[in-house]
């Protein structure tokens, strides 16, 4: 019996990708032999993403959630508002290694998981955040030396336990917070797009414990019933009319005073008379003429006077009779007036009555925030009993005008005053009955207030109900803190700095590309040109932008140790590498690829190589993952496209192969010309010719045609005419199957001098592998 040999035990990376930028859903399980693994991808794959996602993991402190911007929002794919990223390593016994997930929502913090291994994450971003002018900071602590022997277990185990019961506590006060908000809100439509609902967290709600209330007067209960007041008003509810002021002539008291204090008599009314007699000369003629034509007794002279001076007599009876009849006129129409003004005061406070009423069920009904708006009753009960004195004086003067009637100056003054603070009444109403118009012509702006208002109670209501529960969590901080700063003492007395390592491990990089040109100066961290330090910011002016980019990276090796707290880290360190070789020149391109395959020689651990090496790296240039794969400084090539990771076969990488393999198809039949078969044709020949040829002249390719091939007289023409740039016709300019028979001649002709090649290409083409995935 016959049993199939077991494959080698591979170590599995898992990676899952859901909604990251441009991948949209990848799930790949790789094997491999180590964790040396190399992924080519076109730029817009997503390899820059994947790097992001693992440079996550390196900062566990989410940033504050008061600010307003959230980072990664820009990992997620267009139109997507959540999506993860999972890693899970496997060794090759079946242990896990490594397992993490990450979730990524749109508009919060993702909860960044502690991992196994210590991702150390190399792209642009971090030359961005990190090395912005390629200064160095030398404030650098040290990491732990070897185990310590210090016994910290027990403190360790209590600090764990106290994190643990705090991480619960708040846990449970987040979840509590989530149900209370999502409890007293559901029926609110839009109130989670308001600044203050998003404030409905752990973070206010614990910093509100130590402050004072925010200013409501309503429960969350009676704001949630004036909302539905208010979204209960209807459209065409009418404005709630002004009150009228009541006027008044406060010029009319000082005529009233002035007249019924004069005294009015008969004598003064015939001193009137007199005055009118002398101011109408046709009345004094008549009486001079009266008194010539008939010498009866006059009043005035005693003599005797017929019918016209009895008549002259009358009418100046008459006379006095009506001047005094005038004036109790007068003082009767003063008295109607201020009466008139009485009945105007007890319509102002019937109006204003009605305008409270309305004003009170439009608050009730509809603009809750005026709740604690009321309008004023007109108080006019003093000023009507004022007025009414002035009255009875006025009654009393018409009893006898020749009296005198006296109106003190503090019964003016008072009716002044009374009138006033009734007029300041009314104007007052009048700015809250429009205040109230326009709440109600504006329901939007009502709607708002009022959801304000519920989320500023609910607010007090979570700091009323956690208060106890968050001060228990301070007190733990406080606890914790102590317990942290215990251990941090205890393993002080074992650390050695990491200032000399980043220093030595920086200046090695440097030394491979620069051989003394850029150097590092370990007592001030700046970075030196011909050993001159550069002045702050001046080191941004003197490299290039490759050179930045290589000292970009050797900062990135030298930072491994700032990841380190106990030695045993340094066995955990995975390094993701996101093309490095931006702007190198090519010779820059070998070194960087040695420093890779150094690692272990470079991040020394004190004075020891690392074990293992574990790394990621991402490119998208043909060359770089050549050179990484040839030097097997990689044992797993894979390539990102189109939202997979798939077997990548470097071999393609290479030109030459893959212009041979085409015409080798086309020879064999396996495929047929097209617009690229004559380039392909001219590749091979010429790297034929130069191979054989080192010293060559322009001639050299149709020599090499013209010796190796003589029988066939176009080829030269025709592979110059087609691999060049030129109108063609319609017309094919060679037949098909003449582009056969020049690929069965270069074949059998490479056949005979190399027979190596054509069997790599045989083995390819019998495999099927060509343009397939493998791994």
């Amino acid at each position: 019996m016959k049993f199939d040999m077991k494959k080698d035990k591979k170590i599995t990376l898992s990676i899952k990708c859901q909604n990251i930028a441009p991948i949209n859903n990848l799930s790949k399980d790789i094997q491999s032999d180590s964790l040396k693994i190399g992924i080519f991808a076109d730029n817009g794959s997503g390899k820059t993403f994947i790097s992001r996602l693992f440079r996550l993991t390196e900062n566990r402190e989410n940033p504050s959630e008061q600010d307003e911007t959230f980072p990664t929002d820009e990992l997620l794919s267009f139109g997507q508002d959540n999506g993860k990223f999972e890693i899970s390593v496997k060794g090759k016994d079946g242990e896990i290694k490594d397992d993490f997930q990450i979730t990524i929502n749109r508009g919060k913090f993702p909860s960044i998981p502690k991992t196994k291994y210590l991702y150390h994450t190399f792209n642009q971003d971090y030359v961005k955040d990190n090395i912005k002018n390629y200064e160095k900071d030398s404030e650098i602590e040290g990491f732990i030396l070897g185990k310590i022997n210090i016994d910290l277990n027990e403190e360790e185990k209590e600090l764990e336990k106290i994190e643990k019961e705090k991480r619960e506590s708040i846990d449970q006060i987040k979840e509590g917070i989530d149900k209370h908000v999502k409890e007293k809100t559901s029926s609110i439509e839009g109130i989670a797009r308001f600044n203050k609902y998003k404030d409905l967290n752990y973070q206010k709600v614990s910093e509100g414990i130590d402050k004072e209330k925010l200013p409501v007067s309503k429960t969350t209960e009676e704001l949630i019933a004036d909302y539905n007041k208010v979204k209960s008003a209807p459209e065409n509810l009418s404005d709630i009319q002004p009150i009228e002021r009541v006027n008044f002539d406060s010029d009319l008291l000082k005529k009233i005073r002035d007249s019924i204090e004069e005294k009015y008599s008969l004598s003064s009314f015939a001193e009137e008379f007199k005055q009118k007699v002398k101011n109408e000369q046709p009345f004094i003629e008549r009486g001079v003429k009266l008194q010539k034509e008939n010498a009866k007794i006059c009043p005035f002279c005693k003599q005797e006077l017929k019918n016209d001076a009895l008549r002259l007599i009358e009418e100046y009876t008459k006379y006095l009779e009506d001047t005094e009849s005038e004036k109790i006129k007068l003082f009767k129409g003063y008295a109607e007036k201020l009466d008139k003004y009485i009945d105007d005061l007890h319509g102002l406070e019937n109006n204003n009555t009605d305008r409270i009423n309305s004003f009170n069920e439009y608050k009730a009904k509809y603009i809750p925030s005026r709740g604690g708006v009321e309008l004023q009753k007109i108080q006019s009960e003093q000023l009507i009993k004022n007025i009414q004195a002035v009255i009875e004086k006025i009654k009393e003067k018409v009893k006898d005008i020749s009296k005198s009637i006296v109106v003190e100056e503090e019964l003016i003054s008072k009716i002044k005053e009374y009138q006033d603070l009734i007029d300041e009444t009314v104007a007052e109403s009048n700015r809250e009955i429009e205040d109230m118009n326009s709440r109600k012509n504006k329901i939007s702006e009502e709607m708002k207030y009022t959801k304000e208002k519920i989320c500023e109670s609910i607010h007090n209501d979570l700091v009323d109900k956690y208060r106890d529960k968050i001060k228990d969590i301070n007190s733990k901080d406080e606890s914790i803190n102590k317990l942290k700063e215990e251990i941090k003492k205890k393993r002080e007395q074992e650390k050695i700095s990491k200032k000399s390592e980043v220093a030595s491990t920086i200046t090695k990089v440097l030394n491979y590309f620069f051989y003394g040109k850029y150097t590092f100066d370990k007592e001030t961290f700046r970075l030196k040109f011909h050993e001159k330090a550069l002045e702050t910011g001046q080191a941004k002016n003197v490299l290039s932008e490759g050179e930045k980019n290589i000292i970009a990276f050797a900062y990135y090796m030298g930072d491994s140790h700032l990841k380190i707290e106990n030695e045993s880290d340094y066995e955990r360190l995975f390094f993701i590498i996101d093309d490095p070789i931006s702007s190198m020149d090519f010779s820059h391109v070998y070194t960087l690829c040695k420093v890779v395959k150094d690692i272990k020689k470079i991040i020394i651990k004190l004075s020891k190589e690392l074990s293992k090496e574990r790394f990621i790296i991402f490119t998208h240039n043909n060359d770089f993952m050549r050179i990484i794969t040839s030097s097997e400084i990689i044992n797993k090539t894979l390539l990102l496209k189109n939202s997979e990771i798939k077997g990548f076969n470097t071999k393609f990488t290479v030109p030459y192969i893959s212009h041979l393999l085409d015409i080798y198809n086309i020879a064999k039949n396996h495929g047929s010309p097209n617009h690229t078969t004559a380039n392909s044709i001219r590749h091979i020949i010429e790297t034929l010719t130069y191979f054989q040829n080192i010293l060559t002249s322009t001639n050299s390719i149709r020599s090499y045609i013209e010796t190796n091939f003589p029988n066939d007289k176009n080829l030269y023409l025709a592979i110059q005419d087609l691999s060049h740039g030129a109108w063609r016709s319609e017309q094919a300019p060679i037949h098909p199957d003449r582009y056969v028979n020049i690929c069965k001649a270069i074949i059998d002709h490479i056949e005979k001098k190399y027979k190596g090649q054509i069997d790599y290409c045989k083995t390819v083409c019998d495999n099927q592998i060509l343009g397939e995935n493998y791994n």
